[in-house]
C-alpha cells in the first residue's frame, strides 16, 4: 500500500512538472506571436475604468497568460507609455481573465480522452519546433502547440495518479477540516509552485476523484487566488516605485475580494449553485471562481479613480533621485521592445539636455527654460558633471545591447541604431569642447582685444545657433524642423570658413605658428562639436516623429473600433 501511495504521489509530481513546462512553452510561444498592433492597443488602452478592465479581462482570457499581460503592463508603465491608472485597470481585469483557464481545463481536460489528443499534438509540434528556425513565427507557433500538448499530457498524468489514491490512502485524513485549513493550503501551495492555474488544476483533479468536496475545493481556489500575489510581491521588492505600486494594487484587490469571497460567498455556495442551476461539481467550482472575481471587479470599477490615486501616493520617495539615474532603464523589461525603445528615447532626451547645458557653459552661456542666457562670469562645466554624462551614456549603451539581443523588427532595429548614434554624437560633442576648454579660457582671459573679440564672436555664434537648435528640440512640426536643421548645418560650415579666412587675413608676422594652429584647431573643433549636436537633434526628432506616428495610428484605430 505504501509503495502504491509513493508511486501515485511521484506520478502526480511528474504530471505537475509536465503541466508547468507546458505553461512555460505556451506563454513563450504566445509572447513571440503577439502582434505589434496588440502591444500598441495595450500600451495606449483607454483610461475608461470599464474599458481598461474589460481589455485586461479579454486579452488575458485569449492569451491564457496573465503573467505575460503583467509583464507588458509593467514594461509600458515603467517606460512612461502607460499611466498608472490604465495599468491598474488592466491588471485587475487580467485577474478575472485568468479564470478562463479553469473553464478550458474543465471543458476539455475532464470530458475527453486526453492522451488521444496530447500525443499527436506533442509529436507534430515537437517536430515543427526542432526543424523551424529559432525566433521565427513557425518556431513560436510550434512552441505554443507543444506547450498545449504538454498541458494535456500533464493533466492526463495527474488524473491517472489521483485516481489511484483512494485505493491506497485514507481519504478521511483530507476531509472534514475547517474551511480555513483549505484556504491556507491553497495560499501555501500557490506560493510554493508560483502558479494559480496549476493549483486550480490540482484542485479540479482532486474534486473529480472525490478526494475533496466542493466547499473544500472552493476554499482552496480562494486561497490560490490570494497566493498568486506572492509572485507580484517578490518581483517588486527590488523594483521601481511603479512596480511596487502595481504590486500593491494587485495585492489589495485580491486580499479584499478573496476575504469577501471566503466569509460571504462561500457560506452561500449551495444557494448560489441553485440560482445558476449547476449540479456538475467541476463546472460549479470554475463558475464560483469566476463569480467572485467578476463581482469583485464590478465593485472596484466605480472606485478605480480614487483607488489609483491612493495607490499612486505610495513609494514616491523612490522617485526623488538625480535626473541621470531617474530613468533606471533596467526597470523596463527588455523582452518588450516597444517599451524598451520608449525608455531609451526618454534616456536620450535627458542625455541631450545635459549635453546642451555642458556645451553652452564652455562659452559662458546657460540654458534656462528653453532660453539661452549669458552668464556674468565664465563658469566652466565640472569634470564630475561630464563623468555623469558619460555614466548615463554607458547605462544607455548597456541596456541597448540587451535590447539588441531580442527579436526586433527591421524598424525597431533601425530605431535602436539611431538611438545609439544620437548618444554617441552628443557625448562626442561634449568631449570635443572639453578637449579645447583650455584654449577657450585663454581667449576669454586674454588681454588682447583681438582675442576677446574672437571669443565674443564664438559666443554669439553659439548663442544664435543653439537658440534655433533648442527651438527645434521642443517643436513638433517635422517639416519645419528639417528645414531649420539644414539651415543650421549650412550656417555652421559657413562660420568655420569665415573664421578660417579671418585668421589667415589678419595674421601678422609677429603671430607665432602655435597661435595660428591653435585658432584654426579651435574653430575646427567648434565646427565638429556643433555638427554632432545638430546630428543628434536630427536623429532625436526622427525618433520622436516615429513615436508620434504610432500614437496617431493607434488613436485612429481606437476611434474606428469604438465607432
Amino acid at each position: 500500500m505504501q509503495i502504491t501511495l509513493l508511486n501515485s504521489s511521484f506520478d502526480l509530481l511528474i504530471g505537475l512538472g509536465i503541466f508547468l513546462l507546458g505553461m512555460h512553452l505556451l506563454e513563450g510561444g504566445i509572447r513571440q506571436l503577439s502582434s505589434k498592433r496588440l502591444k500598441q492597443w495595450l500600451a495606449f488602452s483607454t483610461a475608461s475604468p470599464v474599458r481598461s478592465a474589460g481589455f485586461g479581462t479579454l486579452i488575458t482570457a485569449i492569451l491564457q497568460s496573465s503573467s505575460m499581460v503583467s509583464l507588458l503592463v509593467l514594461a509600458f508603465t515603467s517606460a512612461g507609455i502607460m499611466p498608472l491608472y490604465n495599468a491598474i485597470g488592466i491588471l485587475l481585469g487580467a485577474n478575472v481573465g485568468t479564470t478562463a483557464t479553469g473553464w478550458v481545463v474543465t471543458a476539455i481536460g475532464f470530458k475527453l480522452n486526453l492522451e488521444s489528443l496530447a500525443l499527436p499534438l506533442l509529436g507534430l509540434s515537437a517536430f515543427g519546433y526542432v526543424i523551424s528556425k529559432p525566433q521565427s513565427r513557425s518556431n513560436a507557433l510550434s512552441a505554443l502547440f507543444l506547450g498545449l500538448g504538454l498541458l494535456l499530457f500533464g493533466l492526463s498524468q495527474m488524473k491517472d495518479a489521483v485516481a489511484l489514491l483512494p485505493q491506497s490512502f485514507d481519504l478521511s485524513l483530507l476531509q472534514d477540516h475547517q474551511p480555513f485549513v483549505y484556504l491556507l493550503f491553497g495560499i501555501c501551495l500557490t506560493a510554493l509552485i508560483q502558479s494559480s492555474s496549476a493549483t486550480m488544476l490540482l484542485t479540479l483533479t482532486a474534486l473529480h476523484a472525490n478526494i475533496v468536496d466542493l466547499p473544500a475545493a472552493a476554499a482552496i481556489v480562494i486561497g490560490a487566488d490570494l497566493g498568486t500575489t506572492s509572485t507580484t510581491v517578490l518581483g517588486s521588492l527590488a523594483g521601481s516605485a511603479v512596480k511596487k505600486q502595481l504590486a500593491m494594487a494587485h495585492c489589495m484587490f485580491n486580499l479584499i475580494v478573496d476575504l469577501a469571497a471566503f466569509f460571504i460567498l462561500l457560506p452561500l455556495l449551495p444557494q448560489l449553485l441553485a440560482v445558476f442551476s449547476l449540479s456538475d461539481p467541476l463546472f460549479s467550482l470554475v463558475a464560483f471562481h469566476s463569480l467572485f472575481n467578476v463581482l469583485g471587479l464590478a465593485v472596484f470599477i466605480p472606485l478605480m479613480r480614487p483607488y489609483s490615486a491612493w495607490i499612486g501616493s505610495f513609494f514616491n520617495a523612490d522617485t526623488q533621485q538625480p535626473p541621470f539615474d531617474q530613468l533606471a532603464l533596467k526597470r523596463i523589461p527588455v523582452e518588450v521592445p516597444e517599451a524598451a525603445l520608449a525608455g531609451l528615447l526618454a534616456a536620450t532626451e535627458t542625455l541631450c539636455r545635459q549635453a546642451m547645458q555642458l556645451i553652452l557653459e564652455h562659452f559662458g552661456l546657460t540654458l534656462n527654460n528653453q532660453r539661452i542666457e549669458q552668464q556674468d562670469v565664465l563658469v566652466k562645466p565640472s569634470q564630475s558633471r561630464y563623468q555623469q554624462l558619460k555614466t548615463l551614456e554607458y547605462q544607455i549603451l548597456q541596456y541597448a545591447l540587451e535590447v539588441q539581443q531580442q527579436a526586433l523588427s527591421h524598424n525597431q532595429a533601425k530605431q535602436l541604431e539611431k538611438i545609439q548614434q544620437a548618444n554617441r554624437a552628443l557625448v562626442y560633442a561634449c568631449k570635443t569642447l572639453n578637449d579645447i576648454d583650455r584654449d577657450l579660457s585663454q581667449l576669454y582671459d586674454s588681454h588682447s582685444p583681438n582675442d576677446q573679440q574672437r571669443f565674443r564672436k564664438h559666443q554669439t555664434f553659439i548663442e544664435d545657433l543653439y537658440s534655433d537648435l533648442v527651438k527645434s528640440l521642443s517643436s513638433t512640426d517635422h517639416q519645419q524642423i528639417q528645414r531649420t536643421l539644414e539651415q543650421l548645418v549650412a550656417k555652421n560650415t559657413q562660420y568655420q570658413q569665415e573664421c578660417d579666412r579671418e585668421v589667415y587675413t589678419t595674421a601678422s608676422p609677429s603671430d607665432s605658428e602655435i597661435w595660428l594652429s591653435t585658432q584654426l584647431n579651435l574653430q575646427r573643433e567648434i565646427h565638429h562639436a556643433t555638427s554632432n549636436a545638430i546630428l543628434a537633434i536630427e536623429l532625436l526628432k526622427q525618433l520622436q516623429h516615429i513615436q508620434q506616428q504610432l500614437l496617431h495610428s493607434n488613436a485612429t484605430q481606437k476611434t474606428l473600433i469604438s465607432g
